[in-house]
């Protein structure tokens, strides 16, 4: 069952590939008429890649989030999904693709480069907060990566509109959303984010203390997640 779940990794990796190579091509060349292939890829991939994390759930009796390899799996997993699920609510986002895409691909490939063997699930791991605390992460991060993916698109249609000449491009910017439409969805995306990361740190501090009898130590993980909130609490209201 590990080989197999293995070869759906890699396929959902390569398709993932594909479908940055797309996505890429669309907004490059402006073939937005063409971008379904690339959001077709994705959820191709995205079929491969949940069933391999189903079986290796299955055969080592745990959620992916033991060691890296399962982990950046993982993220890649939860980024995928609700980019997919943005672009289906606001169609008018999805050449953001561009820029998710690739950073998804690149998530995928940087997993194979750690250590696929299954391993036993440590005890201080058997707990519902470290599950809750997990899921949360997941979420902030791929909230994150759509809000990033359409300020980069925010940004080049900024550019464009600045320019007085009139070129062929100016239709495919044309059917990007608004400059106000692309913030209010930045800000919703980086605020949900936020939420995100707020549940996670404090299931995560719950975690701690259940396991380690302290609700914060300030090692640079947590330290580190405390500063990336107050940066993107910051963000919000400048």
């Amino acid at each position: 069952m590990g080989q197999i779940d293995h070869i759906l990794y890699l396929a959902a990796t390569t398709l993932y590939g594909l479908s940055s190579i797309i996505y890429i091509y669309c907004f490059v060349f402006r073939k937005e008429e063409r971008i379904s292939y690339a959001y077709y890829g994705a959820l191709a991939g995205l079929l491969f890649h949940s069933v391999s994390i189903a079986l290796r759930w299955i055969e080592s009796g745990h959620g992916p989030y033991v060691n890296m390899y399962e982990v950046l799996s993982k993220y890649a997993w939860f980024c995928v999904v609700i980019f997919l699920l943005a672009q289906q609510k606001y169609p008018k986002i999805k050449s953001a693709g561009f820029a998710v895409m690739p950073v998804t691909f690149l998530i995928m490939g940087f997993g194979m480069t750690y250590s696929r063997d299954v391993v036993m699930e440590p005890t201080s791991l058997h707990s519902y907060w470290l599950i809750a605390h997990v899921v949360f992460a997941n979420l902030a991060f791929g909230s994150i990566l759509v809000a990033v993916g359409i300020a980069a698109l925010y940004i080049l249609k900024d550019r464009r509109l600045n320019k007085k000449e009139k070129t062929d491009d100016d239709s495919f910017y044309d059917r990007l959303p608004t400059l106000n439409v692309m913030d209010d969805l930045m800000y919703r995306f980086v605020a949900s984010g936020l939420l995100f990361l707020t549940i996670m740190i404090t299931t995560g501090a719950i975690w701690a203390n259940q396991t380690w009898g302290r609700y914060w130590g300030w090692d640079p993980t947590e330290t580190w997640s405390l500063v990336t909130w107050f940066m993107y609490g910051l963000c919000l209201h400048l």
